[in-house]
């Protein structure tokens, strides 16, 4: 059944609610930034992403850990990880991936080897900075939101709680390419398309963080 107004208004709640924090590392400096928003953080970053300069580059790779890991204590060691073992090469083959304002396949990303970027987690994310309108991010956390039965997408991802990471396959990545598409239609529907697919996600994630997994499993299966 489609969603009914309450939990219309939870989930815009949720979204516009979304607090993660927005930061990034000036690696040139050696400072964090506290930006005002994510919209900030997501123009910095994909700026340093698309960049032609091969630290730049990498400064933005190493950036999108250090975002993604805001809130883990063991963040400074996965990014120390990255900066420490990533190759020039590797970084090349990067910025060859996304010449022309391409957004490369996750398969794709993958086949570099980069460290620290094994899993469909963090390859999301770098997908997401580099065009937030139509992909987002899927972790562990989103993976929540699956239920016995449902029809949804998600449900047909192969992964298992107990796993340390999501991993990724092609299979995997079909059912992403399904969770963002998912996330855009939502928009659509119920929102007049004025939220974009990273919104619509974040809008889950908060509510899983803030405790309401319930509601969130039945906002995502009725919509």
């Amino acid at each position: 059944m489609p969603l009914n107004q309450d939990q219309i208004a939870q989930l815009d709640a949720a979204i516009t609610g979304y607090a993660f924090p927005a930061v990034y590392f000036d690696f040139n400096n050696g400072l964090q930034i506290t930006a005002q928003n994510m919209v900030d953080v997501e123009a910095v970053l994909n700026s340093q992403l698309r960049s032609q300069e091969v630290v730049s580059t990498k400064h933005g790779l190493a950036n999108v850990l250090y975002w993604g890991y805001a809130q883990i204590g063991y963040r400074k060691n996965r990014v120390k990880d990255f900066m420490n073992n990533v190759s020039h090469q590797q970084i090349l083959d990067f910025q060859a991936l996304i010449n022309g304002n391409n957004v490369p396949t996750m398969m794709e990303v993958k086949s570099i080897c980069m460290p620290q970027y094994s899993g469909i987690s963090f390859l999301s994310k770098i997908l997401m900075f580099l065009n937030p309108s139509a992909y987002c991010v899927l972790d562990k956390r989103l993976t929540k939101l699956r239920t016995p039965g449902s029809p949804k997408i998600l449900n047909e991802l192969i992964y298992r709680q107990t796993e340390t990471r999501i991993r990724i396959t092609y299979h995997n990545e079909a059912v992403y390419n399904g969770w963002r598409n998912e996330c855009s239609a939502i928009s659509q529907l119920y929102f007049q398309d004025n939220y974009r697919a990273v919104d619509v996600e974040r809008g889950f994630f908060n509510l899983i963080q803030q405790n309401h997994l319930i509601e969130a499993q039945a906002i995502y299966n009725d919509a």
